[in-house]
């Protein structure tokens, strides 16, 4: 019985909280009980929901003096709750703070558990392309209070996140991903060292997210080398067809496409071929030949097999071209356009 009994108490001393909270129980039910037994009948500090009152203030050693035994043993219960909240509360109160110390720090540098649903997973990006991208992110109203989560590689994340107001911070490792809460997320930013590592990262990623129900998450995977897209874009679609090729060198590109999740294959195409049948064309008017709605050159491209993708201002090599059509554009010779076509366009002009 004895062995029994200090195993029991070995158990319960293994967590630093629990013996004190059990001397405090174990206060509250004697004081109760001394104090229910010898106070006078009808005692106001007899009835339960006021000795609750009298054990928290008394404990706590705040004392209003609202509520005071009077008989001895009352009196004995008593300062049995006194003491005990003087020695167990507050060693109590130290573990409580001492927790939450804990907490505190273990999110600031990466190791806590996180419990976010819809948010944004970065996964080993530097701290300076991200906090241009969650600035990208910030002014659409959709992601202006979207959580943000960073999985840093172990040689990026040393000490505290020095961004607490922007993102949260996980430490890559075994339960990074749980930690990180991948399966809940919206969207999952993919950046390795090196195309090849964001191609193995990934097929972590969609193994983790398969053994979780394969839940409907927006996968992006950053493409470094712009020479091998194709190839890298052949692998991606290996390990998953839904995953999204990205061009992580600029903040506004990566963060036009985490809002827009099919976006990126645009700016991927346009970077490479576009499609496998068609390429852009800078075409540029000649001079004084005449001036047309854009609508209507638009649609003069669509029956020749071409789209009008961008308008650009002049000849000049570094002339700036808009998308956006606005209402009664016209253009004129002496600007440029962007078209897509599976050859250069032979535009007769003057027969528009």
């Amino acid at each position: 019985m004895p062995i029994v009994f200090m195993r029991l108490v070995h158990r319960i001393a293994a967590r630093s909280w629990r013996a004190p909270a059990l001397v405090l129980l174990a206060a509250f039910a004697a004081g109760w009980t001394l104090i229910a037994v010898f106070e006078e009948p009808g005692a106001k500090i007899k009835k339960p929901h006021e000795f609750l009152w009298y054990f928290f203030v008394s404990g706590t050693t705040t004392g209003y003096g609202d509520l005071f035994p009077t008989s001895s043993g009352g009196r004995l219960g008593g300062a049995i709750v006194i003491m005990a909240g003087l020695t167990a509360g507050l060693v109590l109160f130290a573990e409580l703070t001492l927790w939450m110390a804990k907490g505190r720090t273990m999110k600031a540098n990466g190791q806590a558990r996180l419990h976010h649903r819809r948010h944004v997973v970065m996964i080993g990006y530097d701290r300076d392309g991200l906090r241009a991208v969650i600035g990208q992110l910030r002014p659409d109203p959709v992601y202006a209070k979207t959580k943000i989560v960073t999985i840093f590689w172990p040689d990026e994340l040393t000490g505290e996140n020095p961004d607490p107001d922007l993102y949260d911070v996980v430490a890559f490792d075994d339960t990074a991903f749980q930690r990180a809460c991948v399966e809940d997320a919206r969207t999952v930013v993919v950046v390795g060292h090196n195309d090849d590592e964001t191609v193995r990262v990934m097929l972590h990623v969609v193994a983790y997210l398969r053994r979780h129900g394969e839940p409907p998450v927006h996968l992006l995977a950053g493409v470094h080398d712009g020479g091998r897209r194709a190839e890298i874009t052949e692998a991606l679609g290996l390990v998953g067809p839904d995953i999204e090729p990205v061009d992580i060198d600029d903040p506004a590109i990566v963060a036009v496409a985490i809002r827009n999740p099919g976006v990126a294959s645009i700016y991927h195409n346009l970077a490479s071929t576009l499609d496998a049948d068609s390429t852009l064309f800078r075409v540029d008017i000649p001079d004084g030949v005449g001036e047309w709605p854009r609508i209507d050159l638009a649609i003069h491209l669509l029956r020749q097999g071409s789209t009008l993708l961008a308008v650009g201002e002049s000849h000049r090599p570094n002339a700036r071209f808009r998308l956006a059509s606005r209402p009664d554009e016209t253009v004129r010779g002496g600007q440029s356009l962007a078209v897509v076509s599976e050859a250069r366009p032979d535009i007769a002009w003057h027969e528009l």
